[in-house]
């Protein structure tokens, strides 16, 4: 199958998600990735989140998170503190289109990684740069992570309940829109220089990112000079509008009624023929008058409802609606399935791990489509691929590079981390629940 971006090479430096995010998204669709790595330095995703809870052996290579950011990629370790492996890395620069980092400017400057440097290496080099606050401004040496830049962005300023603090995410939410965002940047610059011949470098500030998604709050307060409240789950104009509990433990329903059609198949669904006569919610202005009122209703009328079926009941009426899904109910959920968004796959023999599902790519392609087409290298896995196949290093040159620390297989200096049991997680709160026997349903 002829991949759209089969042909265009990245060398990736990346760590977490913002760039090795992106960079799988763009493996997908054909791109040749080679990850840098160092055994020096552990990447942070290979020491959690590890398979069965369990650091038995290799326990770097058994970690769902790296797994999720880094399928389609050559894997390849380094240590950048020494010549050789500054040198092998401008080697794979010379024969690569493009080379992704989300490393502070201070970390690119100590390893002469700058677009200046890369530039004297290949002159059309594309050089994107994922950091939390850009190259240039105050802020440029910063380091930072998701919540952080989700802070800086004003989105989290606006997230919370009434009269109550601002409230991050579970998860990371500026990587991802980052990621997103680069795919998009690397695109375009790859454009350019089919149409041009010159490469450029891309400056791309995670929190910028999320600021743009808010250009509401921005422009209210440039036009009137307001500042928008924390209003939780509640809409300025909507009622009811909000998550409403459902039969089980932490099972919930998304409810948004915008007009009075949608108010009365609400009240008929539910069964409460009194609220259509009630005053207080007899059109959109006094039902959003009243929400507060409205909501202890509803959440009360909701309650005895599985929330899939109820999902189902009021959509078939025309209400908006949608069960708020938990990972187990996402694996599980036939619609996903049936686009094909999970893609089993398989992983080196040596992890003792089974073929999983993964989440595939937000897009679909009619012709050439993306497919994931191999699971996250083990460390140093492709250290002889790439090194002989791609660069002519000799099978002696190798062998000197492993004799010298340049390249590695496993982390050094570097003891497994400590694992919390399942149990113990569950009575500090970090985990809702688990399923012990969860194989049954995530396993092919």
């Amino acid at each position: 199958m002829t991949l759209p971006l089969s042909g265009v090479r990245i060398t990736e430096m990346g760590q977490l998600i913002a760039i090795p995010h992106a960079i799988k998204l763009l493996s997908d669709m054909g791109a040749e990735v080679v990850r840098i790595e160092s055994c020096g330095r552990l990447e942070n995703y290979r020491a959690s989140s590890f398979y069965e809870n369990s650091v038995d052996g290799a326990f770097w290579n058994r970690c769902a998170n790296f797994y999720e950011q880094n399928r389609n990629k050559l894997g390849v370790t380094l240590d950048l503190s020494l010549p050789a492996g500054r040198q092998v890395l401008g080697d794979l620069v010379a024969v690569s289109d493009v080379f992704a980092e989300n490393f502070t400017p201070r970390v690119v400057r100590n390893f002469r990684l700058t677009y200046e440097d890369l530039r004297k290496i290949r002159p059309d080099i594309i050089m994107v740069s994922s950091t939390g606050y850009g190259q240039t401004g105050p802020w440029a040496e910063l380091g930072a992570i998701g919540y952080a830049t989700e802070a800086a962005s004003g989105l989290a300023y606006m997230t919370g309940y009434e009269d109550g603090p601002p409230v991050v995410p579970e998860i990371p939410y500026a990587d991802y829109v980052a990621a997103e965002h680069t795919v998009f940047a690397i695109m375009a610059a790859l454009t350019h220089r089919a149409r041009t011949g010159k490469g450029q470098r891309i400056d791309v500030s995670q929190t910028e990112t999320v600021s743009s998604t808010i250009p509401e709050a921005l422009l209210d307060y440039t036009v009137n000079g307001r500042v928008q409240p924390r209003r939780g789950n509640a809409d300025s104009t909507m009622a009811p509008h909000g998550n409403y509990r459902c039969s089980g433990r932490d099972k919930w329903i998304a409810i948004a009624v915008a007009t009075d059609a949608q108010w009365r198949s609400l009240c008929a669904v539910l069964n409460q023929p009194a609220w259509a006569e009630d005053a207080r919610f007899a059109d959109t202005l006094s039902r959003w008058r009243h929400s507060r009122d409205l909501d202890a209703f509803v959440d009360d009328a909701t309650r005895p409802w599985d929330h899939i079926k109820l999902m189902h009941a009021l959509q078939a009426k025309g209400v908006p609606a949608g069960a708020v899904l938990n990972g187990k109910e996402l694996l599980a959920d036939a619609h996903l399935r049936d686009r094909g968004f999970f893609e089993t796959m398989a992983h080196h023999s040596s992890t003792q791990m089974p073929p999983l599902p993964y989440p595939s790519r937000p897009w679909r392609f009619s012709k050439t489509p993306g497919v994931a087409r191999t699971p996250a290298p083990t460390m140093g896995e492709h250290n002889r691929l790439v090194l002989s196949g791609m660069l002519g290093r000799t099978e002696r040159e190798i062998e000197s590079l492993e004799q010298d620390g340049v390249i590695g297989y496993a982390p050094v200096r570097h003891s497994a981390p400590s694992v919390v049991s399942l149990e113990a997680q569950k009575s500090l709160g970090r985990i809702l629940d688990y399923d012990a026997d969860f194989r049954q349903g995530v396993l092919p």
